[in-house]
């Protein structure tokens, strides 16, 4: 398996089939070669989803973390946001988080955080990655071997998420928003339902249990479901997160699923800082309504290694960052993107303003240039996906947008497809920078043709 250690690596996290790829064994040589590339009694944190194997892999990584006599706080069942949240607000000197996959089954991803909270950069892994294969790791004496203790950090969160909207509990408190949250069988169940009670929210939950196998949430149908769920009781907001509490995807009263770019307008816009010199953090193919006419300073950043959006804003000391896959950053609070901090942004914008999500999120409603629909049967479209996703067209780089897929170009031209309001419908939006109708034309063409393709096969 050390052979193809550097495989698993792409992409700048340890990722690969659990199990077969990645080993028990595997994984406590990994954990060693961490625990070797810190100082000795550095204190690590290490959390993991609900998944059975990532909790095998997790105690495996653990031990080799304690060889190397590292100390460890084990958090358990919990969402990445949060293990970063707490990585931070600890003190601790590094993190580590073992997930599934958002849409390939037996994967598991190893991501691992600096001091900062923020993931690790391809090269900190790659030295992870040589320490394992050179076999040259260091090995506590039985007296220093690491000591693991556990912490609450979830209980943390949620006095200081209670905080940070303090300002807002009574408004939301008055308005009595009804709420349906789907929570993807991930560690916010167990506190994003009571944290909305708190805030004296209405909540119906979704997806809050424990699978036995491996659900890939959320996806064109439980979005369906969501909507559904939203429309048929009259909530005022429906809220799909991921596994991971990283991405929020925002359905609005009439059952509109939102955009990533769209819910990152409402957030940024809640928090406004008049300062001119006051950074914000862009995505580089999100569309340019968003930020066009912002009196701030706008930094760009492109979808390469993860932690990218973060490691800006840290570095640019930016107010706030997001991007089009759904990554929201408020480095005031977090130090990582934070679905929960982002859906309780919505929810107390719309307790504020007395408005209706609808006409909120048609203040920030984002304008594509050219827009068309495809229909496309809801029970393939997750296989469209990933198909996408894993085999992209020549001269794209697509990413994942959890409401769809987004091809874009060197020239920064792209084409969003994604779930449409109407069930067995695809949206097709495209954008060209040079505002070319003839380029726009051609993009939809292309989309309809992969379309086409897909359900020819």
């Amino acid at each position: 398996m050390l052979k193809e250690l550097e495989q698993f690596t792409k992409g700048g996290r340890i990722t690969a089939f659990s199990n077969t790829e990645l080993t028990p064994e595997l994984a406590a040589l990994i954990g060693g070669a961490m625990g070797t590339s810190l100082n000795s009694n550095a204190v690590v944190m290490i959390g993991r989803d609900y998944r059975r194997d990532t909790r095998m892999l997790k105690r495996s990584f653990s031990g080799g973390l304690l060889s190397a006599g590292i100390e460890l706080i084990d958090l358990h069942g919990i969402p990445t946001s949060i293990l970063q949240f707490a990585v931070r607000r600890y003190g601790a000197d590094a993190g580590v988080m073992l997930t599934r996959s958002h849409n390939l089954a037996g994967m598991v991803s190893i991501k691992l955080f600096d001091a900062t909270g923020i993931e690790y950069q391809s090269q900190q892994v790659d030295k992870i990655v040589e320490i394992a294969k050179s076999g040259n790791l260091r090995r506590a004496a039985a007296p220093d071997v690491g000591w693991i203790s556990v912490a609450d950090a979830m209980k943390v969160y949620d006095r200081a998420l209670a905080g940070f909207f303090n300002s807002s509990k009574e408004a939301m408190k008055e308005a009595n928003l009804r709420v349906v949250v789907d929570c993807a069988c991930g560690p916010a169940s167990r506190i994003m339902p009571d944290l909305l009670s708190e805030f004296g929210c209405q909540v119906i939950t979704l997806n809050a249990h424990r699978p036995r196998n491996p659900l890939f949430l959320p996806n064109p149908s439980s979005l369906v479901r969501l909507r559904e769920m939203v429309r048929a009781i009259g909530a005022d907001l429906g809220i799909a997160l991921d596994a991971e509490a990283r991405h929020a995807i925002i359905i609005d009263s009439q059952g509109r699923i939102r955009t990533a770019e769209e819910t990152a307008s409402v957030n940024l816009h809640s928090r406004y800082d008049p300062n001119s010199n006051a950074t914000v953090v862009v995505g580089s193919s999100v569309h340019p309504s968003v930020y066009y006419g912002l009196n701030k300073n706008i930094v760009f950043s492109g979808h390469g290694e993860p932690g990218g959006l973060g490691r800006a804003v840290l570095t640019h000391r930016g107010i706030y960052g997001f991007n089009d896959t759904g990554l929201f950053v408020l480095p005031v609070f977090s130090p990582g993107s934070d679905a929960i901090v982002a859906s309780f942004t919505v929810l107390s914008q719309m307790a504020k303003t007395k408005l209706k999500s609808t006409d909120l999120y048609r203040n920030h409603q984002v304008f594509t240039q050219r827009l068309a629909e495809v229909t496309f049967p809801l029970n393939r479209m997750f296989e469209f996906f990933k198909s996408v996703l894993n085999n992209p067209p020549s001269e794209f780089h697509v990413i994942d947008t959890f409401i769809g897929i987004k091809l874009i170009t060197q020239e920064n031209e792209w084409i969003h497809l994604h779930l449409a309001t109407e069930e067995n419908t695809l949206t097709v939006e495209v954008y060209d920078p040079k505002e070319n109708i003839d380029r726009q034309s051609e993009l939809i063409t292309f989309a309809r043709t992969i379309v086409d393709e897909f359900l020819t096969k």
